[in-house]
């Protein structure tokens, strides 16, 4: 099923009481640029979903608000998920609640649900739900990360123990060189990384592509930006070697 947010929670309601076979639920933000919006989907929606179809095994949910509580429910209810897509609207935004950070409610999905595949975080997110996901999530192939995280060492947890991993997506973070190069050997046995808007350097980019001269290394350049931060990385590893069909904005640094 696939919805927009204007269903809201009364909809989705209706979807837990009367769709007991549901395996996979979409909403979308009908304007997700609209702050000033009133109509919308939140905690209460999915966790109504969630007592009804306990066969939903992929969400991808944009909502206003979220709790640590209500997301313990929902996988509660559903621990076969093998796709958890949550994004909260407001980046950065606490448990409304109690306001925690968001970190027990991505523990609790790592946790309860061990066919995990894929994993979206959001809210506000220390290194301990980094920590919980190197820990857990030991079927985890794609991780999609924004506006969260302490440290180097949140995603250095992530890259420690995901095993399985094979595509890291990660956009404004605390995240700089040691990060970065603490996958040396992680990064041959992953499809991609991307990271923008994070604290890796051309020092760092480089030093990568030298230790790993079997990666493609790809660094793309905003106008006006420093010269000595990379603000937008993209590293993949290629049996053909560098591409040569490159835009000039991209600065290839594999084999340099």
């Amino acid at each position: 099923m696939q919805v927009l947010d204007t269903v809201g929670d009364k909809g989705l309601e209706a979807v837990g009481s009367n769709c007991p076979l549901l395996e996979e639920l979409r909403v979308f933000p009908a304007d997700p640029f609209d702050e000033e919006i009133i109509h919308g989907v939140t905690e209460a929606g999915l966790v109504a979903v969630s007592y009804g179809c306990r066969r939903l095994h992929y969400v991808l949910y944009f909502c206003r608000q979220m709790t640590n509580a209500a997301v313990a429910t929902i996988v509660q209810n559903c621990p076969d998920f093998t796709h958890f897509r949550l994004c909260i609207m407001n980046p950065g935004q606490p448990d409304y609640l109690t306001n925690e950070p968001m970190d027990e409610a991505f523990g609790a999905v790592v946790r309860t649900c061990t066919k995990l595949q894929r994993l979206s975080v959001s809210g506000l997110l220390t290194d301990l739900t980094f920590k919980y996901i190197g820990q857990y999530a030991k079927n985890l192939e794609t991780l999609s990360v924004a506006f969260a995280g302490s440290s180097d060492r949140g995603m250095q947890c992530v890259l420690e123990g995901c095993t399985k991993l094979r595509k890291l997506e990660i956009r404004d973070c605390p995240f700089g060189n040691v990060a970065l190069l603490s996958g040396l050997e992680k990064y041959e046995s992953m499809r991609s990384l991307w990271m923008s808007a994070c604290n890796v350097t051309m020092n760092g980019c480089r030093l990568l592509a030298r230790e790993m001269p079997r990666l493609n290394v790809e660094v793309m350049k905003e106008d006006g930006s420093d010269d000595t931060q990379a603000d937008k990385v993209y590293v993949y590893r290629s049996v053909a070697g560098p591409r040569r069909d490159a835009p000039p904005c991209v600065l290839t640094l594999s084999g340099l």
